[in-house]
């Protein structure tokens, strides 16, 4: 996980004009500045922007350590469980590759329980395929683990 402390570090991490989720004008401080693009990428999802959710699927994917990214992340999950439709095939398959990936650290974080709840909506055989691919080695992994093979 890289850490990232500014707007424009992400920029360049993701390789993404952000812009459009920024602030006018900017928002002085580089973590409230990040912060607030996270809410803007959230709330641009909630509306159905399907540019929106590519972005946040990225920072997903990419993972980030970002100043309030346990906030960002989460809400990106959270959101895109409720707008799903705005999910190719391709991005499904890739946040369940990053769920196993996550469950398996030595440390789970703690944004993981909301893509275990984005992949059991994608449906029972995805959430079963991360639960499989998944090697928790901590209690709360192994909690999020048998969550996903719940009926």
């Amino acid at each position: 996980m890289q850490a990232i402390a500014t707007y424009e570090a992400l920029e360049r991490f993701l390789g993404e004009d952000l812009a459009r989720f920024d602030g006018v004008p900017p928002i002085d401080h580089p973590a409230l500045r990040i912060g607030y693009l996270g809410d803007r990428v959230i709330a641009s999802i909630q509306l159905g922007d399907a540019d929106a959710a590519r972005v946040g699927c990225l920072i997903l994917l990419k993972d980030p350590a970002l100043p309030f990214g346990k906030l960002v992340k989460s809400g990106l999950a959270r959101v895109l469980r409720q707008r799903m439709e705005l999910l190719s095939s391709a991005q499904k398959d890739a946040i369940g590759a990053k769920t196993a990936e996550l469950l398996s650290l030595e440390f789970c974080p703690r944004e993981v329980e909301d893509y275990c709840r984005l992949v059991r909506k994608f449906g029972q055989a995805a959430a079963v395929a991360v639960a499989d691919a998944a090697r928790p080695v901590n209690p709360k992994a192994l909690r999020l683990q048998a969550y996903l093979t719940e009926g």
